[in-house]
């Protein structure tokens, strides 16, 4: 991405203010956005911006109709019905940076960052040749402009407490989060509240121990799994999975390794074909998930079945992690919940986490999922609905259930090597397989936990979405910080709130 569209004297003038602006000012003043000194370009592209924005920010459909009948070559109703989708993620947006790499004569790309919800997101239009109708749009989130960022320097431990009480308290009167929050620095917890409900028809509120569903964070609980019972000479990482699961084709099963299954390289996906999604739902168990996958193993995603190879290369796959979870089963002969329990949250005391689905049936303190979005995953707005769970089983891809402190817990029983050795947490970090890598930015894979690189910010974890459910699993090793985000309002409810986290602890200054 390319730097901020600033000159170089204002840019030093308004760093100045900034400096001597934080030996003035409390810290709820100093950490706010700043887009005043934002620069329009002379285009014939940035009134049409413009409009689209003030209608955007109203976040009211009928005159989002009224700017695409007017801007829009075609698709008139269906392109107006796309923003509700991203106010509902980032609410009014103001903004920052022109995004130059994506801009040309034709195309204008801009950074916003939410007035409220403090999260990034670039928009751009698409415009015809002579810039009078827009023939498209694109949106990306999950980054950050570069250079120095808001609040232009790291906050204090001692300035988090107050930022984030008075920034949570209005994302939640806005009703734009629910759920759990905790940012500890080593041993000692900075930050830790609890918002919104649990159950909306009951008006119960969530807690410091109410369970929420982690989704894919979960991946790093399978991955320490495999990693213990390597420990103790159960398993080797090089093992082929036809060593444990016989019943999976053997022209696969021979070739893929549990190093494949947990790095995301073994090519196995099935997602892509409906009917095997329709019977992996129906699944009851990890045999019969497996058993789903069996019977469809012949639509891999990709054509990757005929003449099969493995991938060697990430292609991120649930099915993978439900396979490690039949060999946890079936190399320790106990259900995966209880595994998990007996040696990851028994010996933690992790009392709020469950692994099971008839313990977690009778726990009333857990927290349902609210979604904007219909069964199929469409975004329907309007009042957000119950979003029917998490299946019939806790699935080791993303069934479990857990709290920001008992994760806590057990992200520092990993780093301080009393759950599993220096070795095994130095496996599970390392960089196996790569996701992507820019300039400004790399993501890779380890043994279920992921390697983030985002300017100088540099994270170790996991994140994980479904509709209703947001979670996010963060340790910045370099400044020794834990950030656990747990909502039950969805995915960009909890990354927006990690987000704006890691521009308080790395703004890139």
């Amino acid at each position: 991405m390319q730097k901020i569209q600033t000159t170089s004297i204002i840019r030093k003038i308004f760093l100045g203010i900034v400096l001597v602006a934080t030996t003035l000012l409390n810290s709820s003043e100093t950490l706010g956005q700043n887009s005043s000194n934002f620069k329009w370009p002379e285009n014939k592209i940035t009134p049409i911006f413009k409009e689209f924005i003030k209608a955007y920010n109203t976040n009211n459909l009928k005159k989002l109709e009224a700017f695409t009948t007017k801007y829009y070559e075609k698709d008139v109703v269906k392109a107006a019905a796309y923003w509700p989708s991203v106010f509902a993620d980032y609410g009014k947006i103001e903004p920052y940076a022109i995004e130059t790499s994506w801009s040309n004569k034709n195309r204008l790309a801009i950074w916003f960052l939410g007035k409220h919800t403090k999260n990034w997101v670039i928009i751009m239009l698409r415009m015809n040749t002579d810039n009078t109708k827009i023939i498209g749009k694109s949106t990306s989130r999950g980054s950050r402009p570069v250079g120095n960022l808001p609040p232009y320097r790291s906050i204090s431990s001692k300035e988090m407490k107050p930022h984030l009480k008075k920034y949570l308290k209005k994302l939640h009167k806005l009703d734009f989060f629910s759920g759990s929050v905790l940012v500890a620095k080593g041993n000692i917890i900075l930050f830790e509240e609890t918002y919104g409900e649990s159950n909306k028809k009951r008006n119960t509120k969530n807690n410091a121990n109410t369970s929420f569903n982690i989704a894919s964070t979960s991946k790093t609980f399978t991955g320490v799994a495999i990693a213990k019972l390597a420990e103790q000479g159960k398993l080797k990482f090089t093992d082929p999975i036809s060593k444990y699961i016989p019943e999976y084709p053997k022209d696969i099963a021979n070739q893929v390794t549990i190093h494949h299954l947990l790095t995301h390289t073994s090519g196995i996906e099935l997602d892509d074909y409906e009917p095997f999604n329709v019977d992996n739902d129906k699944a009851k168990n990890l045999t019969e998930a497996v058993k789903a996958q069996v019977t469809h193993i012949d639509s891999l995603n990709e054509g990757r079945r005929k003449n099969f190879k493995v991938l060697n290369k990430y292609d991120y796959s649930n099915e993978e992690y439900v396979l490690l979870g039949l060999i946890i089963e079936r190399v320790s002969s106990m259900p995966y919940g209880e595994y998990i329990e007996q040696n990851i949250f028994n010996p933690l005391q992790m009392n709020n986490s469950f692994a099971d689905m008839k313990k977690l049936t009778v726990r009333q303190n857990k927290a349902i999922g609210y979604t904007y979005k219909d069964a199929q995953s469409n975004f329907i707005g309007g009042t957000r609905r119950e979003n029917g769970g998490v299946g019939n089983y806790l699935a080791p891809d993303g069934g479990i259930y857990s709290t920001t402190r008992d994760l806590y817990t057990y992200f520092k029983a990993i780093n301080n090597h009393t759950l599993v050795s220096i070795e095994t947490q130095q496996l599970l970090y390392k960089k196996h397989a790569k996701f992507f890598v820019t300039k400004d930015e790399s993501r890779h894979y380890g043994y279920g936990f992921q390697t983030n690189s985002l300017g100088k910010a540099l994270t170790i974890g996991h994140g994980g979405v479904r509709p209703g459910v947001g979670s996010r699993f963060e340790y910045y090793s370099k400044e020794d910080y834990y950030v656990i985000v747990l909502s039950n309002y969805g995915s960009m409810a909890g990354s927006a709130v990690a987000a704006h986290i890691k521009d308080l602890i790395e703004p890139n200054d």
